[in-house]
């Protein structure tokens, strides 16, 4: 009684491990490559991106690749036919073997909205959105401090027996406000500005500080005693360092800040 149970256990367990394998998808290998038009969307943390794909035909398979390298397939279901009716868009015509291509791009590059900023209405936004989309429509986000960087659209579509891959690069700046400190500062000339972030940068990997334009060749070096706040001094300030200064923090994302700085004489 007991191997029976035991054997039969063993066989269910055999039967799960080759279905998994039996509905792997094959990989797509592509030697011919057409780059569009890249796009630069600067944004916020928890924004989220609605975007176009280009509509080739409706046979064409879509993927995402995320900064770190992920990659994820995108379920579209092409339409060209709702895709005139409703959009702005440009045709670009590819001469391929035997044949010539059309691929439909949108003039509308990108559009962005943000929950966190709808806290007054009692509208379902996101479900609005979403009924929204077209066809070849798909979003990107909430963004998080991962999705800072260089986005890949890929389609692929065939010629004949050959793969063609078009494909997108998408950049996203996700940009945070800061505070500084001091937070309003007021000097007198001959004193020494000193500016930076109200608190530490994770993962820094550079900052720059900005100066106004009547003062841009203007000295100044960093305060390495608070170098993960991407710390500046200013020595000597003079009537000409008035205005607006910018400090810029890039980590897993920006970090930006504009003070203004008032002299008394």
């Amino acid at each position: 009684m007991f191997a029976r149970v035991l054997f039969v256990a063993v066989l269910y367990e055999l039967q799960f491990e080759c279905t998994i394998i039996k509905f792997k998808e094959p990989e797509i290998i592509s030697n011919t490559k057409i780059e569009l038009k890249p796009v630069h969307i600067s944004t916020r943390l928890n924004d989220i991106v609605i975007l176009t794909a280009p509509i080739i035909n409706n046979q064409t398979i879509y993927y995402l690749s995320k900064p770190n390298g992920d990659v994820t397939k995108l379920n579209l279901n092409i339409n060209a036919t709702a895709y005139y009716e409703s959009n702005v868009y440009d045709v670009i015509v590819v001469i391929m073997k035997r044949r010539l291509q059309s691929i439909i791009t949108s003039v509308n590059e990108y559009s962005l909205f943000n929950l966190n900023t709808e806290c007054c209405t009692d509208k379902d936004i996101f479900a609005e959105k979403e009924r929204e989309l077209k066809a070849n429509d798909f979003m990107i986000g909430p963004l998080i401090g991962d999705d800072h960087g260089n986005w890949a659209l890929s389609a692929y579509f065939k010629n004949f027996d050959e793969w063609i891959e078009v494909f997108q690069v998408i950049t996203i700046e996700i940009i945070e406000p800061l505070s500084t400190e001091p937070a309003k500062p007021t000097l007198r000339p001959g004193e020494t500005f000193n500016l930076r972030f109200a608190y530490a940068i994770k993962d820094l990997q550079s900052c720059e500080i900005v100066a106004p334009r009547s003062t841009f060749d203007r000295f100044y070096d960093r305060n390495m005693e608070f170098s993960d706040f991407c710390s500046f001094r200013i020595p000597n300030v003079t009537k000409h360092d008035a205005g607006l200064w910018r400090i810029i923090g890039v980590g897993r994302i920006v970090r930006k800040f504009v003070e203004r700085e008032n002299k008394r004489k």
